[in-house]
């Protein structure tokens, strides 16, 4: 017999009032569930190979992978949840609307990924390449095209 699988649902608590007309907030929330956010590298051909291996690494060429994107993702989760949650109850009370909802997730989890990108330490560069490179830091040659490209956007789902 297959396991259940466990879900995980995260709640932002509205309160309706008699103030607040139910049909009329359903409606902005039904805004949010038409877009969605995209954060992630963006550019050239070169830029798009050059963040991919490092994402994901090769073994051909021999990088590990060191992951810029999907670190600062699983970094900016909690960050996005709180102000999802504040922004969800902003919008019923008509102090915030769907789009700069999004825009402020977009920002905040661009922020953690630019945050995680210039941590990067891991795994570290072989002893005989720092040597000759003259550095142990890592992405020191792309460092700059990549951290530019790193961006968000909001784009309609389907």
């Amino acid at each position: 017999m297959p396991r259940a699988t466990r879900r995980r649902a995260r709640r932002a608590n509205v309160e309706v009032t008699e103030l607040t007309y139910l049909p009329d907030i359903l409606k902005k929330l039904e805004e949010l569930t038409k877009y969605e956010v995209h954060i992630g590298a963006s550019g050239d051909a070169e830029t798009a190979m050059i963040a991919a291996i490092h994402e994901f690494g090769s073994a051909k060429a021999g990088i590990p992978a060191r992951s810029p994107i999907g670190g600062g993702k699983r970094k900016a989760q909690a960050a996005i949840s709180k102000l999802v949650k504040a922004g969800v109850n902003e919008i019923v009370l008509k102090n915030e609307t769907a789009r700069g909802l999004l825009e402020k997730v977009g920002q905040t989890g661009l922020q953690k990924m630019i945050q995680n990108f210039d941590k990067i330490r891991q795994p570290p560069l072989n002893p005989i390449y720092a040597r000759r490179k003259g550095s142990n830091k890592i992405l020191v040659a792309q460092e700059k095209k990549l951290r530019d490209s790193l961006k968000f956007i909001v784009v309609r789902k389907g």
